[in-house]
């Protein structure tokens, strides 16, 4: 599957270049780079005018004009705290998820893997399962952790990715999957209740259009509303109408995936189980979301997260210890010193890659070099499982 599938499943996607303009990527099969650039730019502004004129038109609209045109004028705080929160969260979760960096390969890695050098096995690149791998990205020639790859638009390898989404003109990866689905989540709520709230009066203009005699129990138009109201209206209508319809089918297949600690690219495998099941519904949304607590709701950094974005450890290991394990260096990982505590902010996260990625010991990298497999298994055609 491509790495850059669009929000709507088969659907191709016209989408989206990264925020600097590439200049590198030529396919003569596929839209220019500037032709993407700019209708990445223009599947954003069309998704970001939407969302403020949803806002606009409930606020300035229904609540301000309608609702007191006809007689409701003590629905209108209850409606407008309501329906403004959830609106307010859904454009926060939006910032987060265009801005986040959402998981480009860090420069600690590189040095990682500068330092180990040979001793890292590094495995092709290919479309299936490949836990505990670093694998060699063709674009980049270089290597990458496992579940990474390389983004055709943005021209970098991205830590976990799962698509290129072109509403928010970002790729959805480690770093803002989590804003991604919260935006989901919180733009679907803010339809579900401006088309709930505003139902009654939506078919009662529609029934004034329409001219359907005694529709919604008042056949004229109110004096307050103007004609100009009334269509503004019901184009809030259309529009509330089909984000809910878009996002209920975006919803039932993102959710889903990260109830499964799957990918939309990682739904596509068959060459073993999910390996990175964590036995739960929960676990498997704490490797998005972190730990469970109430940073879930925010669209802020998990408070608690569970892994680094380079290594993933199962659940059963993060409160307790790796048994059996040392260090290439021979030293050996204290009994309280799982890969949550490794994961911590300034911690040694490296000890856990080396572990992760069974970099090879000096006495190991010196036999296979006597037995002529060194640079078999440096280029990753060795050791597979």
């Amino acid at each position: 599957p491509s790495p850059f599938h669009s929000d709507f499943g088969s659907m191709p996607s016209m989408v989206v270049a990264s925020r600097a303009l590439p200049s590198e990527r030529r396919d003569p099969d596929a839209m220019s780079p500037r032709a993407l650039y700019w209708a990445s730019q223009a599947t954003m502004c069309v998704s970001i005018a939407i969302f403020f004129y949803e806002c606009f038109a409930y606020n300035n609209i229904f609540l301000k004009t309608i609702l007191p045109a006809v007689g409701k004028e003590n629905m209108v705080p209850v409606f407008r705290v309501l329906f403004n929160s959830v609106w307010i969260m859904g454009l926060w979760s939006y910032h987060q998820a265009h801005w986040t960096d959402p998981g480009a390969v860090p420069e600690r890695w590189l040095d990682f893997v500068t330092v180990v050098g040979e001793s890292l096995p590094i495995s092709p690149s290919r479309p299936e399962w490949q836990p505990g791998k670093a694998t060699l990205c063709k674009k980049c020639q270089a290597a990458r952790p496992e579940r990474s790859h390389h983004c055709m638009l943005c021209g970098v390898c991205v830590l976990r990715m799962d698509h290129h989404c072109p509403w928010i003109n970002n790729c959805v990866g480690f770093h803002n999957h989590k804003y991604f689905l919260l935006l989901g989540i919180y733009a679907w709520l803010a339809s579900l209740i401006g088309l709930g709230t505003s139902l009654p009066e939506l078919w009662r203009f529609v029934g004034i259009v329409l001219r359907i005699p005694n529709a919604g129990g008042f056949e004229g138009m109110p004096l307050e509303v103007s004609a100009l109201d009334i269509w503004a209206f019901l184009t809030f209508g259309l529009f509330a109408f089909l984000i809910a319809l878009l996002l209920t089918s975006l919803l039932s297949t993102h959710l889903p995936l990260a109830m499964s600690n799957m990918t939309t690219i990682e739904d596509f495998y068959e060459n073993m189980p999910n390996p990175y099941e964590q036995g739960g519904r929960v676990s498997n949304l704490a490797q998005v979301f972190g730990r469970p607590g109430l940073d879930w709701f925010l669209p802020v950094r998990p408070c608690r997260p569970i892994s680094d974005g380079i290594s993933y450890p199962k659940m059963e290991q993060l409160d307790g210890h790796f048994q059996s394990l040392t260090l290439v260096d021979g030293v050996a990982l204290l009994e309280d010193q799982g890969p949550a505590m490794l994961h911590q902010e300034n911690a040694d996260c490296e000890r856990t890659w080396r572990i992760r990625y069974r970099v090879r010991s000096p006495e190991e990298m010196k036999a296979m070099g006597e037995n002529g497999n060194w640079h078999f298994w440096a280029c990753g055609n060795g050791g597979r499982e």
